[in-house]
C-alpha cells in the first residue's frame, strides 16, 4: 500500500478559509460524507462510483485543497490541477475514476452536498452568503436531474 494513500486522510480542508479551517474537517472526514451521501441517495452505485467518491480528493496530499472558488474563477488552474490530482491518484492507488456522466454527476452533487452539511452543521451562519446560497441552488438542480431532489437532508 502506498503510504501517501493512508496520509491523504490527514490533509486539511478549508485551509485558507479564516472559521472553517480551524474547525478540523479533513480529506478523510470529507471523503467518508461523500461516500455516505452517494450510498443513501443513490439506489444502486457502481463500484467506480464508491471507489471515485471514496478516494476523489487523495491527490490533495500533494497539491493541497485549493480552493473551489480558486478554481472556479480560473479554469486553467482547476484543469491542471485535476489533471496533476488524478496522477497522484492514480500512483496512490492504481485507479483511474473513468466515470459515467451519470456518476460523475452522482459524484458533483455529493461532493458539493457535503461541503453544505458540513458548513450546515458547523457554521449555519455561513449558509446565508450569496456564495453558499449558490452551492444550494446547484446542487438542487443536479439533484434534481439525478430525481432525488427530495430525498436531500437539507
Amino acid at each position: 500500500m502506498n503510504q501517501d494513500l493512508y496520509r491523504s486522510g490527514f490533509v486539511q480542508r478549508w485551509h485558507t478559509h479564516p472559521t472553517l479551517a480551524r474547525l478540523g474537517q479533513t480529506l478523510a472526514h470529507h471523503q467518508w460524507g461523500v461516500t455516505t451521501l452517494i450510498m443513501s441517495l443513490h439506489g444502486r452505485p457502481s463500484v467506480r462510483l464508491l471507489r471515485a467518491a471514496l478516494w476523489h480528493d487523495v491527490g490533495e496530499v500533494v497539491y493541497g485543497d485549493v480552493p473551489y472558488s480558486a478554481k472556479e474563477s480560473n479554469p486553467e488552474l482547476a484543469a491542471l490541477l485535476d489533471e496533476a490530482e488524478s496522477q497522484a491518484a492514480f500512483k496512490m492507488t492504481g485507479y483511474y475514476h473513468h466515470l459515467s456522466a451519470d456518476d460523475k454527476l452522482w459524484l458533483a452533487m455529493c461532493d458539493r452536498l457535503e461541503a453544505y452539511l458540513y458548513v450546515k452543521q458547523v457554521q449555519p451562519n455561513l449558509l446565508q452568503t450569496y456564495d453558499w446560497l449558490d452551492c444550494l441552488a446547484h446542487i438542487k438542480d443536479m439533484a434534481q436531474d439525478l430525481g432525488v431532489l427530495d430525498e436531500l437532508p437539507l
